[in-house]
């Protein structure tokens, strides 16, 4: 069971990895709170924004080896008006404590079920970043009843096969040299717009987890035109149109044909890190025209 456990390569890994976290998380707007919440598959560190809860909570679901982190630029805008929520999954490289392996799609949901219920949300808008991205839809298929939307960025394999090139990319980050890794991590993310500080700091803490962390995750999963036909919650789908991860607009055009009422964009340039000015204009709209399409509801 130990081997299927994410866990930090020794203790030195563990103090540089969460030294750059919380370099990083300098950069997350106040009022700033934290919590853990006990789950079956561990102890899960959740970051709060905000005081105003006049609308429905916004709850953040990261990228692979990203971590609440990378949500800094993105918080203010979601939080307009409602309470902002990000969590750090359990298994990767963070605050959270995995004690138990998450084998399947359903043990996903699951733990993410056990989190909101343990903080004490009964609705909630979902929205996700790449690995974040296929937790966020495979919430809504397997565990859809907290699911108020569903908001994602750049899902890997969820619409639409991995790229070969990402697939050794990916691979070689654990064994090239560091000039490689930076550089292709660099022409994975792509231009977001972020200012070049706060990207750098970023990126630091993404390269040390990726080195420093013994990642066991469950991979993104391949999700059936019947699954995804199944998302009963308002959708927006944003892919990057330049993203190494997938074909962008392979994968749009997937969504459109079987999530019916979606809302699908390609950003235009864009890779599979988020495009700061185009997500923080677009998926707060979405947000509250999902909560219009709600209340309009008879």
């Amino acid at each position: 069971m130990g081997a299927r456990i994410g866990s930090f390569a020794s203790d030195e890994a563990r103090a540089r990895v969460l030294a750059a976290y919380d370099r990083a998380m300098a950069y997350w707007p106040e009022p700033r709170d934290e919590r853990d919440v006990k789950t079956a598959y561990g102890t899960t560190r959740v970051y709060g924004y905000g005081t105003k809860n006049d609308g429905v909570p916004v709850v953040l679901l990261h990228g692979q080896s990203a971590a609440p982190v990378e949500w800094a630029p993105h918080v203010a805008a979601l939080g307009d008006g409602r309470r902002v929520f990000a969590v750090d999954r359990v298994g990767e490289p963070g605050y959270s404590t995995q004690t138990a392996p998450v084998r399947t799609p359903g043990d996903m949901a699951g733990w993410l079920e056990e989190v909101l219920a343990g903080l004490g949300l009964a609705r909630v808008h979902l929205v996700g970043h790449s690995y974040g991205g296929w937790v966020a839809l495979n919430q809504a298929v397997h565990a859809p009843g907290r699911v108020a939307s569903v908001a994602v960025y750049d899902p890997p394999r969820a619409l639409a096969p991995l790229k070969a090139g990402f697939v050794f990319g990916a691979v070689a980050q654990f064994v090239g040299p560091e000039g490689f890794r930076t550089r292709w991590f660099d022409e994975l993310i792509g231009p977001t717009g972020l200012p070049a500080e706060e990207a750098e700091v970023q990126a630091r803490f993404s390269l040390q987890a990726i080195r420093g962390f013994r990642i066991r995750l469950l991979p993104p999963q391949h999700m059936s035109d019947e699954e995804l036909r199944g998302i009963t919650a308002p959708a927006f789908v944003l892919l990057g149109g330049e993203s190494r991860v997938h074909d962008a607009r392979r994968a749009g055009e997937r969504a459109r044909r079987v999530m019916p009422g979606a809302r699908v964009e390609v950003v235009p340039g864009a890779g599979h890190g988020i495009p700061v000015a185009v997500f923080n204009d677009r998926v707060p709209e979405f947000l509250r025209e999902a909560e219009d399409r709600q209340d309009a509801r008879p």
